[in-house]
């Protein structure tokens, strides 16, 4: 389970640079209307700022994949990675499209050793939350979310992601 759970950990991480990097070379202009990622993790206001904020959607041999992700300047981090997506509808989070929410508890201290995640995993034969996307003609996307995250160092210890909105240009790779 260890070896799921750092393998986990190096991909959400490996995405978020990725989807950053992208991001970077152009950007998002969120007072134009797009860019724009907030939610609530367990109560406390999430919102994702200019230059992390990045919504892509990838071909691979078995269909599309969508990827959503959004930092803040607290060192979070908030992703959600949907297999086989086709467009406007609903997409459970579970094992295989996956929810993450996580954070530096010292951001003075970016050893990535350190980072606390959370994630839909948590079971894999449940549904922990869900994407719904409201609105996609392959230059935007708009939509929302919520999830329940498991701790991926204790399954006990939960995070409670709810109220989630995005409306984010989408970058087609």
């Amino acid at each position: 389970m260890k070896t799921l759970q750092k393998a986990l950990l190096v991909l959400f991480m490996a995405a978020a640079v990725v989807a950053c990097k992208k991001d970077d070379d152009g950007g998002d202009d969120p007072s134009g209307g797009t860019g724009s990622f907030t939610a609530k993790v367990d109560g406390s206001t999430f919102t994702g700022i200019e230059g992390t904020v990045v919504a892509q959607v990838t071909s691979n041999g078995g269909g599309e994949v969508l990827a959503i992700s959004g930092g803040t300047n607290a060192s979070e981090n908030l992703q959600m990675i949907v297999q086989g997506f086709d467009g406007e509808g609903s997409y459970n989070l579970n094992f295989t499209s996956i929810g993450t929410y996580s954070y530096l508890p010292d951001p003075s201290n970016p050893d990535p050793n350190t980072v606390v995640v959370y994630t839909t995993v948590g079971d894999a034969q449940s549904n922990n939350g869900e994407v719904n996307v409201s609105s996609y003609d392959g230059t935007t996307i708009k939509g929302t979310f919520s999830f329940t995250g498991f701790n991926l160092d204790d399954n006990a210890d939960t995070v409670s992601v709810t109220e989630g909105e995005f409306n984010i240009e989408v970058t087609n790779n």
